[in-house]
Order: C-alpha cells, then sequence, then structure tokens
C-alpha cells in the first residue's frame, strides 16, 4: 500500500518543481524581451526611495538629464561610443544624472554591460532604456527613421516623446566630455524669457551667404552661420508651447515643437534637407531669437582645427580648453584627425575600480602627445587645449 501512496507523491512533486522553473524561466523571458515603450533600466545602486525620488522628479533641475539615441544600422561602434559617452559624463560629474537610451536594436547588449559597473558608479545615475517609436503615422515613419543615419532624426520629436520633463541635454554617441557636464547643464540659467534650446555654431567663421538662405541663422551682429546639433540643450516646456513661426509661403501661424510644424517645413525646403540638422538649421532660421548660443567649446569638432585659419577656430576653447568634445564625421574611428580617436580611446580604456582620474589623465595625455598625433596635420599640436579643462579638476 506504502509503495501505491509514494509513487503518486514523487510524480506530484516532480511536476510541481518542473511547473516552479518553467514558470521562472518564463519571467526571465519576460524580463529579457522588454520591448515596452518605456522601459525603466534601473541601475541605480540604492533602493532608498528618498534617494529614487530625486532621480524621478521630472521638474527637478538639479537632477542632469541626458538624452542620447543610439540605433546600431551598419555601425559596429554605436554601443562603444554610447557606453564610453555616459562613462565620461559619470568621471568628472558630481550631481545625480538620469540617462534616456532611445534604441530600436541595443537594450539587452546595453543593459549587460551598465549592470556590470560597481556600486559606487550606480548610485550616481539611472538609466532608463526606451524604445524608439516615433510619434507619427506609418508612412511618415518610414520617411523619417533612416534621414541620414539610422534613428537620428528621432531627437526632432523629443518634446512629445518626453511629454512629462522639462529639460534635457541631447548628445550624440560620439561626444566626449572633458569636464563637468555641470557646467554645460548651467548654461539653461543662461537662456532669456524665451529661448527654447542651446546651439553651438558649427564652424568659427561667418558664412558669405545671403541671409534669406533659409539653412543659416541671422546673428545679431547681421552675420550668419549654421550650428551643429550634436549637443543640444533643450527646454522642452518651452519647445511644447506654441512659439515657432515658419516659412510665411506655409503658414503665418505659429506651431509647437511637433510634426505638424516641423514635417510641412522638411518637405517644403527637401532639396536642402541632408540630414536633420538642416531641418533644426532651418527651424532657428525663422526663429533666430528662440535660440541661445552656447560656446563652441562645448562643442569642439575636427572642423575647428582642420587647418591653422584663424577664423575657424573656437577662440573660446583655445583660450580656456575644450569641456565637450564631437567626433563627428567618424573621427572617433578614423586617422582623419588622430587626436579625436586619441581622446576617445583613452576614455574608453578608462576602468572605474582600476583606475583614478589622475591615471586617466596621464593615458590621455601620453596618447596626445605620441608624435604621430602631435604632428598630425589636421588638429595636431593641440594637447593643451584638450587637456586644460580635465588637469584644472585634477
Amino acid at each position: 500500500m506504502a509503495f501505491y501512496v509514494r509513487k503518486p507523491v514523487k510524480w506530484m512533486l516532480k511536476l510541481f518543481s518542473i511547473g516552479i522553473i518553467c514558470g521562472l524561466l518564463f519571467k526571465a523571458a519576460q524580463i529579457v524581451n522588454d520591448d515596452s515603450k518605456q522601459f525603466k533600466f534601473d541601475v541605480h545602486g540604492s533602493d532608498k526611495l528618498t534617494t529614487r525620488n530625486i532621480f524621478d522628479s521630472s521638474q527637478n533641475r538639479d537632477v542632469i538629464r541626458i538624452v542620447v539615441v543610439a540605433c546600431q544600422g551598419k555601425s559596429e561602434h554605436v554601443i562603444e561610443e554610447t557606453v564610453t559617452m555616459i562613462k565620461s559624463a559619470l568621471i568628472f560629474t558630481k550631481r545625480p544624472i538620469v540617462f534616456h537610451v532611445f534604441t530600436s536594436d541595443l537594450s539587452l547588449k546595453l543593459r549587460e554591460t551598465f549592470i556590470k559597473w560597481p556600486l559606487s558608479v550606480r548610485k550616481k545615475l539611472l538609466i532608463r532604456i526606451h524604445d524608439v517609436q516615433y510619434p507619427l503615422d506609418p508612412k511618415d515613419v518610414d520617411e523619417m527613421i533612416n534621414w541620414w543615419g539610422p534613428c537620428a532624426s528621432f531627437r526632432l520629436f523629443l518634446p512629445t516623446v518626453l511629454d512629462s520633463i522639462d529639460s534635457v541635454l541631447y548628445v550624440d554617441t560620439d561626444v566626449t566630455f572633458l569636464g563637468a557636464v555641470d557646467d554645460l547643464w548651467e548654461q539653461f540659467a543662461n537662456f532669456d524669457e524665451i529661448q527654447v534650446g542651446g546651439l553651438a555654431p558649427r564652424v568659427g567663421w561667418d558664412f558669405q551667404v545671403p541671409k534669406s538662405n533659409p539653412n543659416f541663422i541671422e546673428l545679431p551682429n547681421g552675420h550668419v552661420t549654421q550650428v551643429n546639433s550634436g549637443v543640444f540643450l533643450m527646454n522642452l516646456t518651452r519647445m511644447r508651447r506654441p512659439v515657432f513661426r515658419t516659412d510665411p509661403k506655409l503658414s503665418r501661424s505659429t506651431f509647437s515643437w511637433n510634426k505638424d510644424y516641423l514635417l510641412p517645413l522638411y518637405r517644403s525646403h527637401i532639396e536642402d534637407m541632408h540630414g536633420d540638422q538642416n531641418l533644426i538649421n532651418t527651424v532657428f532660421h525663422y526663429n533666430p531669437k528662440l535660440l541661445y548660443f552656447i560656446s563652441c567649446r562645448f562643442n569642439y569638432h575636427h572642423k575647428f582645427c582642420i587647418d591653422t585659419h584663424a577664423e575657424r577656430q573656437c577662440r573660446a576653447a583655445e583660450r580656456d580648453g575644450a569641456a565637450v568634445v564631437h567626433g563627428n564625421a567618424n573621427t572617433y574611428q578614423n586617422n582623419f584627425a588622430p587626436v579625436f580617436r586619441a581622446i576617445h580611446q583613452a576614455m574608453k580604456e578608462y576602468h572605474f575600480e582600476r583606475d583614478s582620474k589622475k591615471i586617466l589623465f596621464h593615458n590621455m595625455k601620453n596618447k596626445l602627445t605620441d608624435p604621430k598625433v602631435e604632428k598630425a596635420e589636421h588638429c595636431g599640436n593641440k594637447t593643451d587645449l584638450f587637456l586644460k579643462v580635465f588637469e584644472q579638476m585634477l
């Protein structure tokens, strides 16, 4: 009799165990394959409610909010550049940072990287990984999503997507901070009562083009310029207000920064729309008073040092040092301007637990003073410019 009782019990226990295992596996699969619109990936190192409230307050100006859009496409370096950018922000910045990372295909790889960072680092940040979901009709998504680069145009729609957030700092993946992000974030305080965004000039000199050219922005001194949108301070609250004028041929009304404003403007100037940066320049062509010009030292790229032409230079960086470096035109990966690749490589090699800031500084200095870098035709002999801000923080 005992035999017939025990056997069903054993089978019931086995079935119960199998059920638990299957349930756990199913739950794990749900976590791994979470493709929700706004997946909150909390790598913060504390579970204290008060600490979380600091990060979660969407209106808290003491918390720095950085947005990056990282879609791989054909590039093999998007993850590496994104992680290095976030690393550089954390190394120099004392204030808490929330990173909003928008991606269509890299969320798992990014999470696997961030969760390995030490607790002391994770206490300083909160990372939210979002799916790239354009707030557009399907036919418009097809047109926008691969314009210039994979998902690059998504930043145009941040005021709509992040509809409860006041202000953000948008940066491209190929941006490296060489000083505290605080200094750039505090530029918001310099906006006047109507300015909605802060961008740096694309190059030092004045362009000799008619003021009527919609791809250029008129300066207060009557000259015209273009901006580089790889570093973009965005007051989203103000951008959601109906304050934007458009091409008078389209409308005499004012609009909010949204699809109803951007898409008609894009299509009316489509012959000049080689990338979303062109559209941003066109927006501020019609709304120059809404733009605050940040210093070129907060978006220093190779065009400022491609030759010795004095008008090309970023004079603020020559004087005070570059605070933010932008490796556009793939200069982090190619050998066109070796100094940019050297900076990126030094930051990439930095290890949170093994290396101090001083070790990072000396590693970067050694790379920048390498004769192949120092004597390069493009942007050579600029070691002091790139290390000045960093050295002051040691």
